[in-house]
């Protein structure tokens, strides 16, 4: 279930992993940081089971008694720190989880792993209670951090882990896997591939996604309004990015790839370099109604939407500026 070779990407990191396993460098402590969905958990788990693996490899096994109750969530050894509340990890999570048993020792195994995902929730004095268990661990004990923002966390907290950083893999790779993996091999492999930013999880989540399609369909609906319409029907289809305001980033993303794809219409009007290739015709019609200014303006518009976004800026007021703006221009 979970073996190094299986993984697609992160060579540097695995590499990493399995020299400190050979030459028995292992830190107590690692913060393992990355976007959703780009492997964090995949690497943690494969981490803790070879570990765990009583063959003592670099690798998992896969047949040790230790890797299968491993797979099947039954090694008592590795502890996943749950979150009881919706806000983050709190206080009472990291000393009911790990501080009050982490003085029990392993019990069939060389350590005993604590595994935290989103552990960039934890609040200040989650952190802080954690924190003397990672200054002054027992010597069986490892806490795997993972994170989506590692901005999140006390300095004093990463000066003393060790901090894996997952970066999106090439997008060749993520073809190959979305192709060879998940069978798909039509133009949605494109335009998979290139949402995904080089980011598997993501990959995975959209090639199983009728919705991301049903969010293409209403995106191409809101650039004719937004390439057709007068002033009221722009404030009005403004309205419309409400239904996707909790997934806006990536109906953003979805907006910028139809975006570059009229500009590659309106520069070269080359099919083999479109991601959006099954909806040639209607690029091509909306791309003679634009100037290639016009398109540029809208991808610089879009990308500073992303940001404010991103800063927590007003989203009604952020999206209609990008939309107006375009229009003005």
């Amino acid at each position: 279930m979970y073996t190094f070779d299986e993984i697609v990407g992160h060579n540097e990191i695995i590499n990493h992993l399995q020299s400190a396993i050979k030459t028995n460098k292992i830190s107590h402590a690692y913060i393992i940081d990355g976007e959703k969905g780009i492997g964090k958990k995949l690497i943690a788990n494969t981490f803790a089971k070879t570990l765990q693996c009583q063959k003592k490899g670099i690798s998992p096994c896969d047949e040790c008694i230790s890797c299968r109750t491993f797979d099947s969530l039954n090694n008592p050894d590795v502890i996943y720190v749950e979150q009881t509340k919706k806000t983050g990890i709190g206080v009472d999570d990291i000393r009911e989880q790990i501080n009050q048993d982490i003085n029990i020792k392993p019990y069939q195994h060389p350590y005993k792993i604590y595994i935290v995902d989103n552990a960039d929730t934890m609040t200040e004095q989650a952190q802080n209670a954690l924190l003397k268990t990672i200054e002054e661990p027992p010597s069986y004990v490892m806490i795997l951090l993972l994170s989506n923002n590692i901005n999140k966390f006390l300095i004093t907290i990463l000066s003393r882990c060790v901090v894996l950083k997952l970066k999106p893999i090439m997008p060749d790779k993520v073809m190959n896997y979305v192709i060879e993996k998940l069978q798909i091999s039509d133009y949605r492999s494109e335009l998979i591939t290139s949402f995904a930013q080089g980011i598997i999880g993501k990959a995975k989540e959209l090639a199983s996604s009728t919705e991301f399609f049903d969010m293409r369909e209403s995106m191409i609906k809101i650039v004719d309004i937004i390439i057709n319409g007068d002033d009221y029907q722009l404030l009005e289809v403004s309205q419309k990015f409400e239904d996707y305001k909790d997934d806006i980033q990536d109906f953003l993303d979805l907006l910028m790839t139809w975006f570059r794809d009229l500009l590659i219409v309106k520069k070269i009007n080359d099919e083999m370099y479109i991601i959006n290739r099954d909806k040639y015709r209607t690029l091509l019609k909306q791309a003679q109604v634009l100037s290639y200014n016009r398109i540029s303006i809208m991808i610089e518009n879009i990308n500073k939407a992303k940001n404010l976004l991103k800063q927590n800026a007003n989203f009604r007021l952020v999206i209609e500026m990008m939309i107006l703006q375009t229009k003005e221009n």
